[in-house]
């Protein structure tokens, strides 16, 4: 739950202010939101579009951290290079301070994380045992098409950074490694690796170690799951998994798919397409997925859990432009639905139903 406002006014000015970009203005310029409006441009407390894409967003200590790729102008979308990880801070998911780069790339030409590389998707979750903040992210190295796969793998000793590259691994069993992936933490502390294997495109499952850096053992291709699955997200209800995904199209949209299983390994239940409606922004409805590609759901805690789908509208051509999409997720008749909803706020949504 949120801070109190004296307490989130005062982290906002002494701790995260160090870790603005630089040349961020020291004082919010954009209005305070106060609904969320998908598919439209989302300016942080400078007045900045926010430039976190395919990220996720981590609840910590009251406060909310969204990271994603960092997108760079000019290099993006012709070289496929991106900055690196960039970080915000919010106590209400809706209004967002810049932290800046949290992990930038800028090592030099003989190190992993030197610029030119292809970087997507960074996740962050806290090991409550060691007590850091662990990343990762999908890495392509420079030079080397992305053929092969790799996860990369940095830690911080705090949500705001810096996080300090460790290394590399190939994930899946395969010596290709894979693509798009999620990161899911279950309720008794256990991290799971779901990704798109390379070449054949299987959704496989691995659990990790407990410190959570390497993977603790073989993969398992999730039984059930449609082959060509991409861009997984989890959550888990009332003991069942529930996994949303795309087809796979590179950057055009396409359906967006769902299923729920008792276990992370499946069987798998196909429960279809849950969007539903029509973005008006682009006129694009559930065919498309709102022209979106799903990145991650988020799980709020509470008397009646909401969970929280995320989307990015990919533009490949200005990826610096792409847009957010967030969505609450409903369920129905033993099916989750997300209906698109032009504007909306938390304290307005419905209790979720079966």
């Amino acid at each position: 739950m949120p801070h109190p406002a004296a307490l989130v006014l005062a982290f906002f000015a002494v701790v995260l202010a160090p870790h603005a970009a630089p040349g961020a203005a020291a004082a919010p310029t954009a209005p305070a939101r106060t609904e969320f409006q998908p598919g439209q441009v989302w300016r942080d407390g400078g007045g900045q579009p926010i430039n976190a894409h395919g990220g996720g967003v981590l609840s910590h200590q009251g406060l909310f951290y969204w990271y994603g790729t960092h997108k760079i102008e000019g290099l993006s979308e012709a070289q496929h290079a991106d900055g690196g990880v960039h970080a915000y801070a919010s106590h209400d998911l809706m209004n967002w301070q810049d932290l800046g780069l949290v992990l930038p790339i800028d090592a030099p030409p003989s190190r992993d994380l030197t610029p030119g590389v292809n970087f997507d998707r960074p996740k962050v979750v806290y090991n409550s045992t060691t007590r850091r903040f662990v990343l990762f992210f999908k890495l392509y190295l420079r030079g080397h098409g992305t053929r092969v796969g790799f996860v990369g793998v940095a830690t911080a000793t705090g949500p705001a950074g810096p996080f300090v590259y460790q290394h590399k691994f190939l994930g899946g069993g395969s010596p290709e490694g894979t693509g798009d992936f999620a990161i899911f933490q279950d309720s008794d502390g256990t991290l799971y690796h779901l990704a798109v294997r390379k070449p054949d495109k299987a959704l496989v499952v691995g659990k990790m170690q407990d410190d959570y850096l390497l993977p603790a053992g073989p993969y398992e291709v999730a039984a059930g799951i449609t082959r060509a699955t991409e861009a997984p997200a989890v959550l888990k209800r009332d003991g069942r998994y529930w996994l949303l995904a795309s087809g796979s199209t590179g950057w055009a949209p396409n359906a967006a798919r769902s299923f729920s299983a008792s276990s992370l390994f499946g069987p798998w239940v196909d429960h279809g397409n849950p969007c539903e409606g029509v973005n008006p922004h682009n006129g694009l409805g559930p065919e498309l997925t709102y022209g979106g590609q799903s990145t991650f759901i988020l799980s709020l805690p509470g008397p009646t859990a909401t969970h929280l789908a995320f989307f990015d509208i990919n533009k490949p051509d200005h990826p610096y432009e792409s847009l957010h999409v967030w969505l609450p997720i409903s369920f129905e008749t033993g099916r989750m639905t997300i209906p698109w909803r032009d504007q909306w706020s938390l304290g307005a949504l419905p209790p979720a139903t079966d």
